[in-house]
């Protein structure tokens, strides 16, 4: 099949047929004419909203999708919403937090009865402090953490975000309890480093693409990057070489209904690699500081219920109730 044919995705769908020139049947032309709706958790303009909306432009201006509707649903509220819903057309862009909005007990399996379809990038996370601050590395940082911990304020964004699981995660790899040190919550990174400027917190958490133009004015200086391998244009170590073994991300990922035929899935993975491959997409990814972190099928599939599991632990020990 070339790659530029349309898939007829409907219910998902990729159903332009197996070989070119092929008849579409009655199915797939009915599926394909009731498009799809991507749903994203949280409002226009945020980060998951921004990858949904570049995908589907991408898919569409190659040709391999047609008639996606990106809906916006409450964070809290849309994955319950999608593992619920009936009929075909449906697909969600999940994020880290989705994880978190599922009830304690369940946070493990919260993917459970979904079908895993891409991780199509992410954000890495800096460790900063302002630049005039005394705590001069991140090993400087640790000692003081395991010394005092209830003497230290860490600013990021929202509780139970991803800079908050970032933050207990942290804090066990350097054995830690998470509930000591005082983490204080902002809006955005942008109010989260205007914190720890103004002397609300000693050090800042937050995303690269949040952070970097405080960073590139040098108001801000970075310890360490939650990455495994330094970041190109950042002059700092990673987690694992402060000994603190720990890798995070903020990713995105695409999920599909749990009754999305097999057919229908290998078409949707196709989809997401043909338009990760495109340069227009590396594009966005560097402008927008998204890490190019796409993985697909089975294997994505086995690394989301393994993360799935590692942030249900950290949700526990940082004291979250969804």
């Amino acid at each position: 099949m070339r790659r530029r044919q349309v898939l007829a995705l409907g219910a998902g769908l990729a159903a332009a047929a197996a070989g070119c020139g092929s008849a579409i049947g009655a199915r797939e032309r009915a599926l394909a004419n009731s498009g799809i709706s991507l749903i994203v958790p949280g409002p226009p303009g945020s980060v998951a909203d921004r990858v949904a909306r570049s995908l589907r432009g991408l898919a569409e201006r190659e040709a391999l999708v047609r008639g996606v509707e990106v809906v916006n649903r409450p964070e809290r509220s849309a994955l319950a919403e999608f593992a619920a819903a009936r009929g075909p057309g449906r697909l969600m862009l999940a994020e880290l937090e989705t994880v978190g909005t599922v009830r304690p007990g369940r946070q493990a399996t919260a993917f459970a009865g979904i079908t895993p379809l891409a991780r199509l990038c992410g954000e890495w996370e800096l460790v900063a402090v302002p630049s005039a601050s005394a705590i001069g590395s991140f090993a400087a940082f640790a000692d003081t953490m395991r010394r005092d911990p209830a003497a230290v304020a860490v600013a990021g964004r929202a509780e139970g975000g991803v800079d908050h699981v970032m933050f207990g995660m942290l804090a066990q790899s350097l054995g830690v309890d998470p509930r000591l040190p005082h983490y204080v919550a902002c809006r955005t990174g942008e109010e989260a480093a205007g914190a720890s400027a103004g002397g609300l917190a000693a050090v800042v958490l937050g995303s690269h693409s949040g952070l970097r133009a405080r960073v590139r004015a040098g108001d801000l200086r970075v310890l360490a990057v939650s990455a495994p391998d330094r970041l190109p244009g950042l002059d700092a170590p990673t987690l694992f070489e402060c000994d603190a073994h720990l890798y995070c991300a903020d990713w995105r990922a695409l999920l599909g209904p749990g009754d999305l035929p097999g057919d229908d899935r290998d078409a949707l993975v196709a989809m997401c690699r043909a338009v990760t491959e495109t340069a227009s997409w590396r594009e966005l990814c560097h402008r927008n500081g998204w890490a190019p972190l796409y993985l697909d099928g089975d294997d994505f599939g086995q690394w989301l219920r393994v993360e799935a599991a590692r942030l249900s632990k950290a949700f526990g020990d940082l004291g979250l109730r969804a």
